[in-house]
């Protein structure tokens, strides 16, 4: 049948079947092909982002592991000194006797394993370098103990000075 048709018939069947082939070609495997390509990169961005994400995630979580660690055995250490005697002599010291105004246990407040001893406190004719180191020390104590409230007013007679209001928490096992 091919044979029967002329030459130029046959010169436009071969350029249609030609045409026909290349847009096969064309929307058959190469479009697809790029599509798929762009969603594999896509995916190996999305899934790189992923993995910074979760490599962050893990140094955050081993630095609450160890911080967590280091509360454990903070609670574990068993201190003679009372929070309430901790506090007592930190303001003292800092602070001066004299200064102290009022230093009151509130109820302690029993949470599973833990005590949470709140105390309440109070200092006057305080310079701000005082205030920090009393903070300082506060922070840095053991067992752990968090400040929950801080007011600082300045005086009247003296705009230098200041007036320290704080509650504090220890937290220590039953």
């Amino acid at each position: 049948m091919i044979k029967s048709l002329s030459q130029r018939d046959r010169y436009v069947l071969t350029g249609g079947a030609m045409a026909l082939a290349l847009i096969f070609i064309i929307f058959g495997l190469i479009l697809p092909y790029q599509k798929t390509i762009k969603r594999l990169e896509n995916m190996i961005v999305t899934s790189s982002t992923q993995l910074n994400e979760v490599r962050q995630l893990q140094a955050d979580y081993r630095m609450l592991m160890k911080q967590s660690g280091r509360l454990k055995r903070d609670l574990d250490r068993r201190e003679e000194t009372p929070p309430l005697t901790f506090l007592e002599q930190t303001t003292s010291r800092i602070g001066g006797r004299e200064n102290l105004v009022l230093m009151r246990p509130l109820p302690a407040v029993v949470q599973g394993q833990l005590r949470v001893e709140t105390t309440e406190f109070k200092l006057e004719q305080l310079d701000l370098d005082q205030v920090l180191q009393i903070l300082q020390e506060i922070e840095q104590s053991r067992p752990p103990m968090r400040v929950d409230r801080l007011y600082l007013k300045q005086r009247f007679d003296n705009s230098a000075q200041l007036d320290m209001s704080a509650t504090i928490s220890a937290t220590r096992r039953n």
